[in-house]
């Protein structure tokens, strides 16, 4: 085997990967890719998809790697596994 042929990550830490997106931004491609599947527009979400998943990739960029459910958290009303933390719409505390 040639040892100029294996591959080595970079970093040990890096996010997993879906292609060359990380995993958070092609799960905004493929959403809209699915929607558009269901509505019969493949052509019209796949370049929405594309143009969505590049908006955010730029947007996420220089962020915390958490930063997609750091937004889930503050902008759903929803409590997705937060035991310890109050929810969100609980803007001002007491105490």
């Amino acid at each position: 085997m040639d040892m100029q042929k294996l591959l080595v990550p970079r970093k040990l830490d890096e996010p997993p990967r879906f292609f060359f997106w990380e995993f958070d931004v092609a799960l905004v491609f493929l959403v809209m890719l699915g929607f558009g599947i269901l509505t019969g527009q493949i052509v019209i979400s796949l370049i929405i998809g594309i143009v969505g998943a590049v908006s955010f990739s730029k947007m996420k960029s220089g962020q915390h790697p958490g930063y997609l459910i750091h937004m889930l958290y503050w902008h759903l009303p929803l409590r997705i596994g937060f035991r310890r933390t109050p929810p969100s719409y609980e803007r001002e505390f007491v105490g």
